[in-house]
């Protein structure tokens, strides 16, 4: 994973597009109550999302099996760990990823002033 981008300094600090940037690059610390093994943090890179975004999309149009036609995917974290997911903890951890990742675009256009936490709770 390469670095957090060099802030752009405004006379206030960083604008919120850098700040939203910069949790991005960080990716989303996930605790799960039910399953520790599935605690990490797990990356929000373009080809992070892009691979999420086909695992989902493959669970939608192929009855609830993942692109390998398995009821369950080994999934890395940001430091290339792999977690053992079924088919309903992957869609919590897609849900907790999307909901970062508009978040985060929501407050780099202005639309919240408030910058979202880099965390979440799956069960």
């Amino acid at each position: 994973m390469s670095g957090n981008p060099a802030p752009v300094l405004t006379p206030f600090g960083p604008t919120p597009s850098v700040i939203a940037q910069q949790l991005l690059g960080g990716g989303l610390a996930v605790t799960s109550t039910a399953t520790a093994a599935l605690s990490g943090t797990y990356e929000c890179s373009p080809m992070a999302l892009a691979a999420l975004s086909a695992e989902a999309d493959s669970l939608t149009r192929n009855a609830g099996t993942f692109v390998d036609g398995g009821t369950s995917v080994n999934w890395p974290d940001a430091a290339g760990a792999g977690h053992n997911f079924s088919v309903a903890q992957f869609g919590t951890l897609i849900n907790a990823v999307n909901r970062f990742v508009v978040e985060c675009y929501q407050y780099s256009k202005g639309l919240t002033t408030t910058p979202p936490p880099a965390t979440a709770t799956i069960p």
